[in-house]
């Protein structure tokens, strides 16, 4: 039996199967208890689902019953409960970065606090209008020609992100960003508070309507992400930055912009397990939660690109047996049929391959469409 780990976050299934794959044994507590993670960790002994209200507080509860000893591992949608994770570390030890450091990476202007550096940019963050400002809208109308998004401070996977339109107010819970052009990327890293390990990029899905996302939501990865070796360059740089700037530890992942000339934009820090690092582990062989381990295998022969998409439900209904529509390795974070899902949430995750990223989103588009086609014959 291998060291339990403890998993927790708002879909814990991705991370325990890396967990599995690194030689741990999962304990899991998320909001879906999806099928598919019940079988990997070998029955309903080792899931544990909070639904509602009770979300995120009932997991102190719930803790309880796990192993004394295991670490814990975040997966999404708890990098803003500071003071949850705070009461969580005085009994068990992180396997991924400590509260402290997620919080002081997750504040707003962090990103403004990056040493600037050639192909390197800041985006601008504005917490406060100031007075200053203020006057400089009546003035002018705006800010000047730069567009900014509304992110809530605990913002997670894209969701409630909204354009803000001067003179709108932004409350204790926002911030601005400047919006970027460009391409959404991701790049997912391994380090120990001092050194840091680039471990691959992937290209981010974002709002694609054909998964039925929303405007800024999270939708998909497809790598691997080819850039030339001075991206690369900085990519390993602004890990190695993060990691001493905040004692960052365990896995980790950087969403950026990559802009028409090939600039990074950091626009935000996930100091945890991402729906990015199972794509990379996928492409590269390598164990996320211990890449020192000697687990990169190298696997000539591969498609050109692989890729997974999260399927949006576009209306209210009933799920599907989806094991009866796809075989299981195209399939994950799978309910159970006939669980009743609203409009906007998600559905499951596809996984496709393909000879080139055209090639695979579409086939990803085709899978969502088997989805959605099976969900209206309910």
């Amino acid at each position: 039996m291998g060291k339990p780990l403890i998993i927790l976050g708002s879909s814990a299934r991705a991370a325990a199967k890396s967990a599995v794959a690194a030689g741990f044994e999962p304990w899991c507590v998320d909001r879906r208890g999806d099928r598919d993670l019940r079988e990997l960790v070998g029955g309903a002994g080792g899931v544990r689902v909070i639904e509602g209200e009770d979300y995120p507080r009932g997991i102190l509860k719930l803790l309880d019953d796990a192993p004394s000893d295991a670490k814990v591992l975040l997966a999404g949608g708890l990098d803003g409960e500071v003071d949850l994770l705070k009461a969580i570390g005085f009994e068990h030890e992180f396997l991924s970065s400590p509260p402290e450091a997620v919080r002081k990476v997750r504040w707003p202007t962090a990103l403004a606090t990056i040493p600037k550096t050639p192909g390197l940019k800041r985006c601008q963050t504005v917490t406060t209008i100031s007075f200053m400002r203020r006057l400089w809208r009546l003035a002018f109308g705006s800010f000047g020609k730069t567009k900014y998004l509304l992110k809530p401070q605990n913002s997670y996977g894209g969701q409630d992100i909204h354009w803000w339109h001067p003179g709108s107010p932004i409350d204790a819970t926002h911030y601005l960003q400047q919006h970027v052009r460009g391409m959404p990327i991701s790049a997912v890293y391994h380090c120990d508070g001092w050194s840091s390990i680039l471990l691959g990029a992937t290209e981010q899905l974002i709002g694609e309507p054909c998964f039925g996302a929303s405007e800024f939501a999270y939708c998909g990865s497809i790598g691997p992400l080819q850039v030339s070796e001075a991206t690369r360059e900085t990519m390993s740089h602004l890990g190695v930055v993060l990691t001493q700037r905040f004692d960052l530890r365990g896995v980790f992942g950087v969403d950026l912009v990559m802009d028409f000339k090939g600039n990074l934009w950091p626009v935000e820090v996930n100091p945890r397990y991402t729906a990015s690092v199972e794509l990379v582990e996928k492409i590269t062989g390598v164990h996320a939660l211990s890449p020192t381990d000697g687990s990169r295998k190298g696997k000539p022969g591969r498609a050109a690109a692989q890729g997974k998409a999260v399927v949006y439900a576009k209306q209210a209904g009933a799920v599907p047996d989806l094991y009866e529509v796809f075989s299981k390795d195209q399939v994950a974070d799978v309910p159970e049929a006939g669980k009743s899902l609203r409009q906007g949430a998600a559905v499951c995750t596809v996984f496709a391959s393909g000879s080139s990223r055209d090639d695979c989103f579409n086939k990803l588009k085709s899978m969502a469409e088997l989805v959605y086609g099976a969900m209206k014959e309910k």
